[in-house]
């Protein structure tokens, strides 16, 4: 599932107000349920045994959790231990369902990670209200977590493209530097100047020089080498050095 069908299935469900009471007096989870009852929002279920609410919770995922402390077994401070320490109820409300008001005992609950803490003789509209309130929060901080995740999920999927585009830039920089690009040895023949090519066939520098890089080649003669055919032709020393001198003028190339 994406990270958007994730945020839109959170926003359909965000009324949704699933309460889990864990409580062993089953007279005292009849007068929960009965305050319950008129509100068609409320979904209520009711575990009487400590030992199997974290099961149960995992499988309802409730948007609170109402905790009884006087249970046999395991006391109610150790379950909202127990809840923070379960991956699927970490993040959800757990509210302190005591038949006392002890200011200790609400700084223990609210240290262990208690969101709230009820006396049971509450009123009826401040009990729903106060269901509702950390229903909401629950939904809320759901919406905020995925928020983050749909972040990292692009800032990855960013660092990933980026990280692609700087590595086709660089093949691509080295595929250009060794395009049209000579490099390393050159065999060549000391008597006819031709070099050896990738075929090991012989052929003529200035073609091979076309062919492996983007140079035109231009021909022309050299200053020396056209004093030395001056010579060779039976010129006398001056016109030699006449040719000589137009040459330079005229820088043939």
């Amino acid at each position: 599932m994406t990270s958007s069908s994730r945020a839109d299935s959170i926003r359909e469900r965000e009324n949704d107000v699933i309460i889990l009471l864990v409580d062993d007096e089953l007279l005292e989870a009849e007068l929960f349920r009965g305050l319950l009852e008129a509100e068609q929002d409320l979904e209520f279920h009711y575990c009487p045994r400590a030992a199997e609410a974290i099961e149960q919770a995992n499988k309802i995922q409730p948007t609170v959790i109402m905790q009884d402390l006087s249970m046999p077994g395991d006391h109610g401070l150790s379950m909202i231990s127990r809840f923070r320490a379960n991956a699927d109820t970490k993040d959800t409300p757990v509210v302190v369902f005591s038949g006392e008001e002890n200011s200790k005992t609400k700084s223990l609950a609210f240290g262990l990670g208690a969101n709230d803490y009820i006396v049971k003789s509450v009123d009826r509209i401040e009990l729903l209200a106060r269901v509702r309130y950390h229903s909401r929060a629950y939904w809320n901080q759901r919406l905020r977590d995925e928020a983050f995740r749909a972040l990292r999920e692009s800032e990855h999927q960013l660092w990933d493209s980026n990280a692609s585009l700087v590595e086709a830039n660089r093949k691509l920089t080295e595929a250009l530097s060794e395009v049209k690009q000579l490099s390393g040895l050159l065999p060549m023949c000391a008597t006819c100047r031709r070099v050896r090519d990738d075929q090991n066939y012989w052929s003529e520098l200035g073609a091979y020089v076309s062919a492996h890089t983007d140079l035109r080649l231009t021909h022309g003669v050299c200053e020396d080498c056209l004093e030395q055919q001056a010579v060779e032709m039976g010129l006398s020393p001056a016109q030699v050095e006449a040719i000589t001198q137009r040459f330079r003028r005229n820088r043939i190339t």
